[in-house]
This record gives structure tokens, C-alpha cells and sequence, in this order.
């Protein structure tokens, strides 16, 4: 269905922009470190595995399977509570010790390696949403000579995945407002999803806003974002 939308179940946020992201978009989640960029998207594939009886792919590239699920255990989010429908969670921190001491001649490429193991998995498993984490992971892997170029043929080779694709940017330096590193990719994704964190005395408090979704009418405050359980809410009173 061309107007199909995937849903973030952030409560509240799906209704400010049609009820959803669209699907098949390549969707960036970025903030600066501990803004629980992996945490939301996470989320949106759990819920959307739980109510939505749709199979996700979160491919993570540093932090182990082992750390990761049980970390969204303690969020409330234990993948075997999903009976139906699931989540397969890939591993490839494995591969990058196994493939560290390599020389140049035997190098993993990494962007194939990950786009033929989401294929893969995507078949056995019919998985329509997927999830990697992250982009400056696969940067400190693999040497993009024309960022432009590359990165262009990159996400366009995830969209030929035909899947709704969400990928985890980290912001080094927020006050440039620059949603990647190389300056191109909030040009080349189809929607941004920021995080951010703000200092109140000494409380520190996060928000959510979306900066960007195409052919989507959409609201772009940025609003206080809640964690309670294993759902996350944006404030908007």
C-alpha cells in the first residue's frame, strides 16, 4: 500500500505525523551519546513485533547481542515475551574481532557483509523492518573515498532491501546541527528522528523531534520525551 505507515508507538508522536513513518523510508534516529537512540529504535521493533505481528532485524556493530538484550530486558522489552512474531538481533561485533589482525588484502567489506546478511535474514524470516546501529560504527570500518557518492549508493542499496529501514546516527558535534558525520545523510534519508538532551540545573531532560519526513505532514516541536516501562511518550501539553 502506497500510504502504509509504520509505527513508532511513541505515545502521542505517531498522531503528529500521519500515524507513522512511511514504509519502505530509510528513517536516521540521531542525538549525541546517551540520548537512547538504540533504546527508541529498539522499541519501535518490539512494538511493532508485539501488536503489529511484524518480524524485525536489528543488526548491531559494537555493542555484543548479549549486552544489548539484556539491557532491553531491564526496559521492559524481553524478545521472548514475543510469541507470534519476533526480533532477530545479528551480531557482527563477532566479526569485526575476527577479522581485526587481516591484512588490507583480506579486509571485510562491510557494507556488503551487512546487506547480504539483512537479505538473508529478511527471507528466512519475512522481516520488514530493520534496524543498524550504527553509522559511525560502519565509518570506523569502512573508508568511504567519496562520501557523497558512496553514502548515496549505500542507502539506496538498503532501500532495494524493500524494507522500512531505520538507521542510528551519532552527533559529534550537536551545536552543528549535522545529522552525520560526512554532512550528506539527513539530505539522503527519506526522514530524521533527533534526540536531544537539555541540562536543567541539574536534572537533565530529553527531547524528540521530528526534523524530517518526506510526503508527511508533520509537527516539529521538539518535545519531552518519557521512558515508563517499555514505552516511551512524548509531553505534549
Amino acid at each position: 500500500m502506497a500510504d502504509e505507515r509504520i509505527r513508532t508507538y511513541v505515545t502521542g508522536l505517531d498522531d503528529r505525523m500521519e500515524g507513522g513513518v512511511p514504509a519502505k523510508y530509510l528513517t536516521l534516529i540521531c542525538g549525541r551519546a546517551g540520548t537512547m537512540k538504540s533504546s527508541i529504535a529498539y522499541s519501535m521493533l518490539f512494538n511493532n513485533a508485539k501488536k503489529q505481528k511484524r518480524r524485525g532485524i536489528y543488526v548491531t556493530l559494537e555493542q555484543t547481542r548479549v549486552s544489548l538484550l539484556e539491557h532491553m530486558i531491564k526496559l521492559g522489552m524481553d524478545p521472548r515475551s514475543l510469541t507470534d512474531s519476533g526480533i532477530v538481533v545479528i551480531d557482527m561485533t563477532r566479526l569485526r574481532k575476527e577479522s581485526a589482525g587481516k591484512t588490507s588484502s583480506g579486509e571485510v567489506n562491510w557494507v556488503d557483509s551487512i546487506l547480504t546478511t539483512v537479505q538473508s535474514y529478511k527471507n528466512k524470516y519475512a522481516c520488514d523492518i530493520f534496524v543498524l546501529d550504527s553509522l559511525a560504527a560502519l565509518y570506523s570500518l569502512t573508508t568511504f573515498k567519496n562520501p557523497r557518492s558512496d553514502i548515496f549508493h549505500f542507502f539506496e542499496k538498503l532501500r532495494e532491501l524493500d524494507m522500512t529501514t531505520f538507521i542510528i546516527s551519532e552527533m559529534l558535534d550537536p551545536e552543528k546541527q549535522l545529522f552525520g558525520l560526512f554532512g550528506v545523510e539527513d539530505f539522503l534519508a527519506d526522514g530524521i528522528i533527533h534526540l536531544e538532551l537539555e541540562k536543567d540545573g541539574k536534572q537533565v531532560n530529553l527531547y524528540l523531534s521530528i526534523v524530517k519526513m518526506r510526503k508527511t505532514d508533520h509537527d516539529r516541536t521538539y518535545f519531552p520525551l518519557l521512558f515508563d516501562g517499555n514505552k516511551f511518550e512524548i509531553i505534549t501539553d
